[in-house]
């Protein structure tokens, strides 16, 4: 249990660091009712990938600590047996047409023991390949979640893209009724133009006018008394006299 819980923590860890939070789930429940150790969502994908971190480590650490020959062969015996019958648990369990992934990841918490593992029994490594379980450590999986964090930020790149052409187009249209909006005015702007020019020709007109009516040599006006006796009535007022 302890190394089991080594290799989830280990696992987890890369995981987490790598991938954005909503793009996995540890320990999650699939439609029937097995929970892998963790789950990994792909963008335009619906189908999930497992990894597996119970990687039988009992076994294998015994073949390599045992002394004697006849203590290897049947510690070597078991590592078969436990590694093939765990990897088909594995493939029976989390490969689910339509729910997962056609190929599951066995992590293996340590890169020696993965390196003897394909050194010392790469026929049962081969039989995993066969059954779709591909066996991982640490740097593989470092570099597979690196991977789907390609995946992850080509999506959202195109994601974001159609976002920015929707905004490109909304601005487009909102330009282009700016356009029409100025041009209205510019037309506004014109006419007052016009009508000012207008207004300007009727001022100078009449101030020509006006100077012209000054410019007229005109008598200068009578005073009172002569403006009476030059009407006839002032002729009449001396007859009477």
């Amino acid at each position: 249990q302890a190394r089991g819980a080594f290799g989830q923590g280990r696992m987890e860890a890369i995981v987490r660091d790598g991938l954005p939070a909503t793009f996995y789930a540890f320990q999650p429940t699939l439609s029937t009712g097995v929970r892998p150790d963790c789950a990994v969502a792909l963008p335009g994908d619906e189908r999930r990938l497992v990894i597996d971190a119970k990687f039988p480590l009992e076994a294998f650490l015994a073949a390599r600590e045992a002394k004697e020959e006849d203590a290897r062969r049947l510690a070597q015996a078991r590592v078969r047996a436990d590694f093939i019958r765990h990897v088909k648990d594995v493939a029976d369990k989390y490969l689910i047409p339509g729910e997962t992934q056609d190929m599951a990841l066995l992590f293996v918490p340590s890169e020696s023991v993965f390196a003897d593992l394909h050194e010392a029994f790469p026929d049962v490594v081969e039989r995993a390949h066969k059954a779709r379980v591909i066996v991982v450590s640490p740097s593989l999986l470092m570099m597979a979640v690196q991977v789907m964090l390609g995946v992850v930020r080509d999506a959202r790149i195109r994601q974001e893209a159609h976002a920015l052409q929707a905004e490109v187009g909304g601005m487009m249209e909102e330009v282009r009724r700016l356009a029409e909006r100025v041009r209205k005015l510019d037309g506004h702007f014109r006419q007052a133009q016009e009508d000012v020019a207008g207004a300007l020709v009727s001022a100078q007109k009449t101030l020509r006018r006006g100077e012209r009516i000054a410019a007229l040599d005109l008598p200068p006006p009578a005073s009172a008394a002569n403006a009476a006796n030059a009407v006839p009535g002032g002729l009449f007022a001396r007859a009477a006299e």
